[in-house]
């Protein structure tokens, strides 16, 4: 074999292993939102919208990585009832897109932000669902104009993509300008326990006798 043979040969082996490695590197937000076990109504959500395979291959294109919030199912429980099936498919696009940013933001990152800040559903002017994030030290929350959600714990974190957890379902103002959440009913008071000592007791009592000979003595005395 000539040298050109064997230089041509390396190329290749390089080649292929840079790829192997880039493709068992690439996240896939699936994976990632399957393995805590408490996101089945946004993975499926991402199914529906063809928006997983969407995230999975922009994360792979970008240079500047990809931000994901995931509501878990909890929040999606806490919806009005009917909230997400009476949503057109395009307005369940536009909520799955509400949730993602075109740029990895880290913990740390989030207070160097200008708000609005624009979300892979729009831009950043009215109509174009916008969000507004404020940040103190570690918590960090994201207002919609609809609901406010704090940020939770990362469950995937490199330089393609970045996903949190959110308490809340990022419900966008130009979907959900009529949205009412959900308000619990209060708490009946528990029934106040009267305490009569004893003494009290026999007083009523000989109070109610004392009523009682009282009454009997008035009728007799009007009989006669």
């Amino acid at each position: 074999m000539t040298k050109q043979a064997v230089f041509s040969f390396s190329l290749v082996l390089i080649f292929l292993f840079h790829c192997t490695k880039t493709i068992a590197q690439t996240p896939d937000i699936l994976k990632i939102l399957d393995k805590p076990g408490e996101f089945t109504v946004f993975i499926r959500l991402l199914k529906s919208t063809g928006m997983s395979d969407q995230i999975n291959g922009e994360v792979q294109k970008s240079t500047s990585g990809y931000t994901v919030f995931a509501p878990n199912d909890k929040a999606f429980s806490d919806l009005r009832s009917g909230t997400i099936n009476s949503l057109t498919d395009l307005q369940k696009v536009q909520l799955i897109q509400f949730h993602i940013l075109a740029t990895g933001v880290t913990l740390s990152n989030f207070q160097t932000l200008s708000n609005p800040v624009p979300t892979q559903a729009g831009g950043i002017g009215k109509g174009e669902f916008p969000l507004n994030v404020t940040s103190s030290g570690k918590q960090v929350q994201l207002a919609t104009g609809v609901v406010k959600a704090t940020l939770g714990k990362t469950l995937y974190s490199d330089d393609n993509l970045i996903v949190y957890q959110v308490d809340k379902v990022l419900l966008p103002l130009d979907i959900f300008s009529n949205y009412e959440p959900t308000v619990s009913a209060p708490s009946e008071s528990p029934p106040v326990a009267t305490k009569v000592n004893e003494s009290g007791a026999v007083s009523l009592i000989l109070n109610g006798m004392w009523l009682y000979f009282g009454i009997a003595v008035n009728i007799a005395a009007f009989s006669l």
